[in-house]
């Protein structure tokens, strides 16, 4: 908690570390809300980005297995708590999610709403058939991420989830254009993804964001 002389809070400083699953067990297909597991090499993606994390205070997972799983063995060895947050979930794809990225993008698999390739050339304008809207996914992100902000907490945190939440806080962080498409294009969150994220919290408890590299 932010510290109090006189009723004045006092300037804090902590570190937001973003952490994308490794690999899955079957690669090649759309994962979204599908809950499958890591593979061998997913494992040890993760025991190598986590090998150097040093005065973790808190940890948060994607209900998902492939975040939850080797998140629950950090907080093991680290003698944590994990937090479940189901804010965190990868986007609901609905009749597109878990289903092979060839067989998706074959040309009588239009629906008659939205095609694969419309989705990712403008996602706002473009839903899953049966899925979750843009407007949904990030406000759900949103939510938690101003919920973390107000939460006015010292700790440094680490937090396992999935490329879309990931590229959704980035923009915020960034200043980037929502609605809009500039950090689904440009940003590139590959497995194992590390993302540190500097947080400096003011004497009124507003929370200033850097992406530090």
């Amino acid at each position: 908690m932010l510290n109090k002389i006189s009723n004045q809070l006092l300037p804090t400083e902590s570190t937001l570390y973003l952490l994308r699953h490794g690999e899955i067990d079957t690669p090649g297909i759309l994962a979204g809300k599908t809950d499958v597991a890591l593979s061998a090499l997913g494992r040890n993606q993760l025991l190598l980005a986590t090998s150097s994390l040093k005065s973790i205070d808190r940890c948060i997972s994607s209900p998902l297995v492939r975040c939850c799983q080797y998140a629950n063995l950090f907080c093991q060895q680290q003698n944590l708590s994990l937090e479940i947050e189901n804010k965190l979930q990868e986007m609901d794809f609905g009749d597109w999610d878990g289903r092979t990225y060839q067989s998706l993008w074959k040309i009588d698999d239009r629906s008659t709403t939205s095609a694969i390739g419309d989705f990712w050339q403008n996602p706002w304008q473009n839903q899953p058939p049966n899925g979750e809207s843009m407007t949904s996914f990030t406000g759900r992100i949103d939510h938690w991420w101003k919920s973390f902000c107000d939460e006015n907490e010292s700790k440094n945190t680490l937090v396992f989830t999935h490329a879309g939440v990931i590229k959704h806080l980035l923009a915020r962080v960034l200043n980037l254009p929502i609605p809009g498409t500039s950090h689904m294009d440009s940003i590139e969150v590959p497995y194992a993804c590390l993302i540190k994220i500097s947080l400096y919290r003011d004497e009124s408890g507003k929370v200033w964001s850097k992406l530090v590299l």
